[in-house]
């Protein structure tokens, strides 16, 4: 056997179209800056694809990556990237997968393969240690995910990655299976199919992996292990019962999907949970590898017959997001996309649409929330493009495009999103705004930090932004180098600082000061394992800008691809309506969030990276993306910083809030503008992002009540943002009339405009009464012609009720 001292760094290049076999070498300074699997491969495709590229066309390419820690026997290291354009989304996406092609690539002594063109008839890619040869797949083409890998390894001894019918078929929702782990998202196996790829088969065992420093990787793998057995979630909740686990925090927390995400929790859902599915099926490992975390189980039916346990994320599409909750007929559902080779999140999201766009009158369909029947049927159906199974092949998006319903057609930027409703969780909703291959829980995991650890308060705007970019950040370097994401809760929470710090100083720190909280993470042990192979310099901090560089090249990628603001959003259901199981009916509150993490990024008010941050990243630019005028005056608010500024904001907007309420109690006109309003009304008043704020309602009473400045933990019937703070001492030092701001954008406006006009004439009264007639001349449209009786009472009035707060 063959050593490889650190990486091969060998890649192949495959033409299927002219069956061109090409080997090169990678280059140091792109291993430096983007590391290896994912990021790596990811600025193979950016040197080599075009912008406009049909992903179902010869010019696709997919991308194969093995990481660096592969083969090493670093934990949790047996997972490998692909990487390619979309046929769902139509732009870049990632997958990663722990299935066994990945290690035997690798110890054939490769470090990746990239692939392009179509082959004129049905292939395969075999891998062994005579090289690298295409051969014919007549004999295979048509059999499902399962049969083919038998076909193609009878002995065992060989890594396939293969796909089935939904593949062949191009369905968009197409993935890749190699053992039982999958190349899940974005259609991978139909860009496979497009290319008449039915597999690739690797043979390895012909090199071992050592690190080029075995005594700095024996070191930090030994740490590494430890954390991982201390952890509670690594070592108890994954070990013990899966990523199933999930399903009773997620079911108390409210962001448990059920019925196309309508309602948040339901009763039944712990028959679904890890702990219940433990007992029932008397469940065992059966794990990527190598796994120290061993989160992958299978168990034994009541008929004898032997499945893997589904994973969370195919629970929750599979079972409650469609009213069911038998654990056998969601085992079923997930194995028959297993073998037909199609992701269980969009299939799942596919069957939810469907079943309540048949609810409203908009197809006709057999298909019932809490039915089983004809499910089986429609996957197969999806599969074979038969009937108007060929139209749900094509995912939600373009349904909803056809068919109308695009507000509960769950998907962002066309890929269906995975199970935590963002509305028990504001931070993951960003998240999944602006994860770059579409609705993604794998970008940025916040779900984590709000619901499970509570380490930040799900309902709150504060943070949120920041921890979106450091997950996005880390976990762009994780899938680079290449080890399991689940290894983070045990190298981000183990180290003593954090593992030993009080559970409130922790919150304390990351809600109110998440940069210092990120300063104090010690991630070390993810860059000392790099460097232990490579031989080459990396620090945690050098690492996290490493994947900084891979997120916002990819971000860039996209918005080649017509990718902006407009893209970065959430499904109507998440920004209009609340969940079943939510009593205040909280939606999202995306764009205030949005506009803190596009300052954050670097990237301008439409989304697009700045060249600034193009250069300070090392990138170099391909395309012109065609700068907006408008963006070279804009001037994004900092979602920190200006405490004076905010201080005085704060202490106004209290003032204000107080006088609305003595104003409705002293003046008639004010008290009969209210009286236009239902009772229950409340409105708020708020400087973006995440600035002070003032909460008024009118209680059911018909009393008009000042509600204080927390406008996160209330119903809001109307809002009225501010877009940042320079916009606000505009207003607040009375150098701009409300009216004006409103004129001018700096004010918008969510809610009823009929009762937003009554709120401006409010608030220009209670203007008029406070400030003296120099600055209310400049502060509203028109200053009133009022009885000096009436000015001067109702000021000394009004003033006296607003200090004191009667």
């Amino acid at each position: 056997m063959k050593t490889i001292v650190g990486t091969s760094n060998r890649i192949v290049e495959i033409d299927l179209t002219t069956g061109n076999i090409a080997e090169f070498q990678v280059d140091e300074k792109d291993r430096r800056k983007y590391l290896g699997a994912k990021g790596l491969g990811l600025k193979l495709l950016y040197d080599r694809m075009e912008r406009g590229i049909d992903p179902l066309g010869e010019k696709n390419y997919l991308a194969f990556m093995m990481g660096v820690l592969m083969g090493t026997g670093a934990p949790c290291t047996g997972r490998f990237s692909a990487l390619t354009k979309s046929p769902l989304t139509g732009i870049m996406v990632h997958s990663s997968c722990g299935g066994p092609f990945g290690m035997a690539c690798k110890t054939a002594g490769y470090d990746g393969l990239l692939i392009t063109g179509k082959a004129a008839s049905p292939v395969i890619i075999v891998i062994d240690a005579e090289g690298i040869r295409i051969e014919d797949a007549a004999d295979c083409w048509g059999l499902d995910t399962v049969d083919t890998q038998k076909h193609l390894n009878p002995d065992g001894k060989s890594g396939v990655l293969a796909i089935g019918p939904a593949g062949e078929n191009r369905v968009r929702i197409a993935n890749a299976a190699s053992g039982h782990r999958f190349l899940g998202r974005g259609g991978l196996g139909a860009v496979m199919g497009s290319k008449n790829l039915k597999a690739i088969v690797a043979r390895g065992r012909a090199y071992k992996v050592v690190p080029s420093n075995p005594k700095l990787f024996s070191k930090a793998k030994k740490r590494a292990a430890r954390y991982i057995d201390k952890n509670p979630v690594t070592s108890k909740n994954y070990r013990q019962f899966g990523t199933s686990s999930h399903v009773n925090w997620c079911n108390e927390g409210g962001i448990l999907p059920v019925n196309n995400f309508r309602e948040g929790s339901h009763p039944q859902a712990d028959r679904v949970s890890g702990e219940e599915l433990r007992q029932r099926y008397n469940a065992r490992p059966s794990t990527c590898k190598p796994c120290s975390i061993m989160c992958g189980h299978k168990g034994t039916h009541a008929d004898g017959s032997v499945h893997q346990i589904p994973e969370y994320e195919s629970i929750g599409l599979l079972g409650p997001n469609l009213g069911i909750f038998d654990p056998d007929q969601i085992t079923a559902f997930s194995d028959r996309c297993g073998q037909l080779g199609m992701d269980t999140i969009s299939a799942g999201s596919v069957l939810a649409w469907c079943m309540e766009a048949g609810e409203k009158g908009l197809i006709a369909t057999d298909l019932k929330f809490g039915k089983e029947a004809g499910i089986l049927e429609a996957l197969d159906d999806m599969a074979h493009r038969k009937g108007f199974g060929s139209e749900m092949a094509d995912g939600t998006r373009r349904l909803s495009e056809t068919y109308g319903g695009a507000d509960f057609a769950i998907q962002i930027k066309g890929l269906e999103m995975p199970a935590y409703d963002p509305r028990g969780a504001w931070g993951q909703g960003l998240a999944y705004a602006v994860a770059n291959r579409g609705a993604c829980h794998l970008s940025a995991t916040t779900f984590a930090l709000e619901v499970a650890f509570g380490f930040l308060n799900p309902y709150t705007i504060r943070a949120k932004a920041r921890f979106v970019k450091f997950f996005e950040n880390l976990y762009a370097a994780v899938n680079s180098l290449h080890t399991c994401q689940f290894t983070s809760y045990a190298y981000v929470l183990e180290p003593p600082i954090v593992k030993y710090t009080p559970k409130f100083l922790l919150r304390l720190f990351m809600q109110f000061l998440p940069s210092m909280a990120i300063l104090l993470m010690d991630i070390s042990i993810f860059s000392k394992l790099w460097r232990s192979v490579t031989g080459l310099p990396l620090n945690q901090w050098q690492m996290l800008k490493a994947g900084e560089r891979i997120h916002v090249l990819e971000r860039y990628m996209n918005t080649a691809e017509g990718i902006s603001r407009k893209d970065d959003t959430l499904p109507g259901r998440f920004l209009k309506e609340g969940r079943g199981c939510d009593a205040k009916q909280r939606t999202v509150p995306l764009q205030p969030m949005l506009d803190a993490y596009y300052q954050l990024r670097g990237y301008d008010f439409r989304g697009v990276p700045s060249q600034k941050c193009l250069k300070r990243l090392g990138i170099e630019p391909k395309w012109e993306l065609g700068a907006d005028e408008r963006s070279m005056a804009f001037k994004m608010v900092s979602p920190g910083g200006k405490p004076v500024k905010r201080l005085y904001l704060a202490i106004m907007l209290w003032f204000v809030g107080r006088a609305v309420q003595a104003a409705a109690r002293v003046d008639k006109a004010v008290g009969e503008a209210f009286a236009t309003l239902p009772d229950g009304f409340t409105f708020a008043l708020t400087v973006a992002p995440d600035g002070p704020a003032m909460v008024v309602g009118k209680d059911r009473n018909g009393k008009v009540r000042y509600l204080g400045s927390d406008d996160q933990r209330r119903l809001i019937d109307m809002r009225m943002t501010i877009k940042n703070i320079e916009a606000a001492m505009l207003l607040f030092t009375f150098q701009e009339p409300t009216a004006l701001a409103v004129a001018r954008d700096r004010l918008v406006v969510d809610g009823d405009i009929p009762a937003a006009c009554t709120v401006v004439r409010v608030l220009d009264a209670v203007e008029v009464y406070l400030l003296p007639k120099i600055l209310a001349s400049l502060a509203v449209r028109r200053y009133p012609k009022w009885p000096i009786f009436r000015k001067i009472t109702g000021r000394v009035m009004i003033y006296l009720r607003t200090v004191t707060g009667l």
